[in-house]
């Protein structure tokens, strides 16, 4: 059920088995995983059920993020769920669905403090339930479950270049469907409308024994359960560790200095153009497209095999393809240097004089593609459809490359907290994030790398644009912040999620990713959600907890 923590008395007490902080989809996951389970569960929402609540969840002014076009998180019951548009041909209402590979989950020499405790072996099984979570079938993320006499992967064989497939899902599953499950539940109360402020620990420091809440200034909600989760998000969950310094001075599972620490994104770069080897293969190669396919959504992509990834020492990158139509120098330089102009001015920024001249040369380039853009979309990350022309070849001539890109873990981008405060008084986080040139130097040559590739396949020319050119550096995936690691010196949770040193606190989330690759995040967090879920089951039937609640339930009585 759904109770309005604003409708609750000042200085409320709430008790329950398990409190969740965090209704988005690593929290919803745990709900509904564990709606059968014969135990009561809070949630508690910053937000409302229907209203965002976005200004708590705001990061400082003063953060450091250069190359990025705001930075959005959602709070209310969905959490990030609510602001997914991918239009897969029902509307812009889906997310974009990629599990990792296998070296993404590896110790690899070239990127410092990288690998998992885990393998993909590990969360295979976990992704599979992921993508029932979501109401999918079992389709594969390789194409062959895909192609069909009308269309067909490039021919990438012998090469370190492969396709890979994106899956699309429904983002009202959370925001509709499990909604209504955990609203019917009698195990399961979500508490909107109330931002978690700080965690208190007993006297030893060892064990969690409430989260407080406020619901407005001077009206507080404090909650006691007998294990808690934090599946706020990347940035909230730091934020909520680094405040609760009652017990531990430096923030709870921060002994070794490592809660926001190595914060990473998916930075997005133009990579350059794609030109088939022949114009006619544009007709057949529908399966990069957004699109509907046997009544479900996909989308064809290229990546980096992970046996190059490894023999290369690179990162992990995606190549998107999206069909263009040649302009001319001119008329091409004008709408790029209108773009960079745009961008500029969405960072407030300085602008180059040289761009305004070039945009100003090449404005009727400018007028082309607003007229395309406007009248005629050609696809981008939020909508497809090019292939459903009757000769897309008669229209386009080559494919825009965007990359997803996989981030360094880098000690020193961090999540602090700053001096300025929100509406309820709490200290804003501020983000410290950059890039630097050895990280720009490894993107290049992993361009070359995928340029070589596709060259040695014959299948067409991969043309690198060069200077690197950031659309931008937040995809709003953000990782690493209380990354996993069995080494209490070298992350803040183990490979069960447990917090280090705290007895009942576990986190859920990409937070907890040593490492990001390049896909989106979400199905890994319901995986791992789904395999926290597993874990506190299992706990709950341990001899020791089931003596405890008995004695609980023994007292209450």
């Amino acid at each position: 059920m759904f109770v309005d923590a604003k409708t609750l008395d000042h200085n409320s007490f709430i008790r329950s088995t398990i409190c969740i902080v965090g209704s988005g989809p690593a929290g919803v996951t745990l709900a509904t995983e564990l709606l059968n389970a014969g135990i009561s569960v809070s949630i508690v929402e910053s937000g409302g059920l229907d209203k965002d609540a976005s200004d708590l969840g705001q990061p400082a002014k003063t953060s450091v993020f250069p190359d990025h076009r705001g930075i959005w998180t959602n709070r209310q019951f969905g959490g990030n769920g609510n602001l997914w548009h991918v239009n897969a041909g029902l509307g812009p209402n889906h997310l974009r669905l990629l599990p990792m590979t296998a070296a993404d989950f590896e110790a690899r020499p070239e990127i410092p403090d990288s690998g998992w405790p885990l393998s993909l072996a590990d969360m295979t099984p976990f992704y599979n339930r992921a993508q029932i979570w979501f109401g999918m079938d079992q389709r594969s993320y390789t194409p062959a479950d895909w192609e069909s006499t009308e269309t067909s992967a490039l021919a990438l064989e012998g090469t370190g270049v492969r396709t890979g497939m994106f899956h699309f899902a429904y983002k009202n599953m959370i925001l509709e469907t499990y909604r209504a499950a955990i609203g019917a539940s009698k195990d399961v109360t979500v508490y909107y409308n109330a931002t978690a402020t700080k965690l208190d620990m007993d006297e030893n420091g060892k064990r969690i024994t409430t989260v407080r809440t406020v619901t407005a200034p001077g009206h507080a909600v404090t909650f006691e359960a007998d294990l808690f989760v934090l599946a706020q998000g990347g940035l909230a969950t730091p934020q909520l560790l680094l405040a609760s310094t009652d017990r531990q001075q430096n923030g709870i599972g921060n002994g070794h200095d490592l809660v926001g620490r190595y914060f990473m994104d998916h930075p997005l770069l133009f990579g350059g153009t794609f030109t088939p080897a022949s114009r006619d293969m544009i007709n057949r190669m529908a399966i990069y497209d957004l699109r509907r396919i046997d009544g479900l959504s996909a989308m064809g992509h290229l990546q980096l095999t992970d046996e190059v990834i490894r023999a290369e020492q690179c990162l992990n990158m995606s190549g998107i393809l999206f069909p263009r139509r040649s302009m001319g120098p001119r008329r091409e330089a004008g709408f790029q240097a209108s773009q960079r102009l745009r961008a500029a001015m969405q960072k407030r920024g300085k602008f180059s004089i040289g761009d305004l001249f070039t945009a100003a040369k090449g404005v009727d380039g400018i007028g082309r593609q607003f007229y395309d853009r406007l009248f005629a979309p050609i696809s981008h990350l939020g909508i497809g459809g090019w292939s459903t022309r009757d000769k897309p070849s008669e229209e386009f001539d080559h494919f825009e490359v965007l990359h997803q890109v996989e981030q360094v873990p880098r000690r020193d981008n961090r999540i602090v907290l700053g001096k300025e405060l929100d509406a309820l008084g709490n200290r804003r986080i501020e983000i410290h994030c950059t890039w630097n040139e050895a990280e720009m130097d490894m993107i290049r040559r992993t361009q070359q790398i995928m340029a070589r590739e596709i060259r040695k396949s014959g299948v067409g020319e991969f043309a690198v644009q060069d200077p690197v050119e950031v659309k931008t550096s937040s995809t709003t995936h953000f990782i690493g912040a209380t990354r996993m690691h069995d080494d209490p010196t070298k992350g803040v949770v183990d490979s069960q999620c447990r917090v280090h040193g705290v007895d009942n606190l576990m986190i859920s989330g990409s937070s907890v990713f040593p490492t990001g690759g390049y896909a989106n995040p979400t199905l890994s967090i319901v995986a791992m959600s789904i395999r926290v879920a597993d874990q506190i089951k299992r706990d709950l039937q341990s001899p020791a907890v089931k003596a405890a609640r008995a004695g609980e339930t023994l007292v209450t009585a």
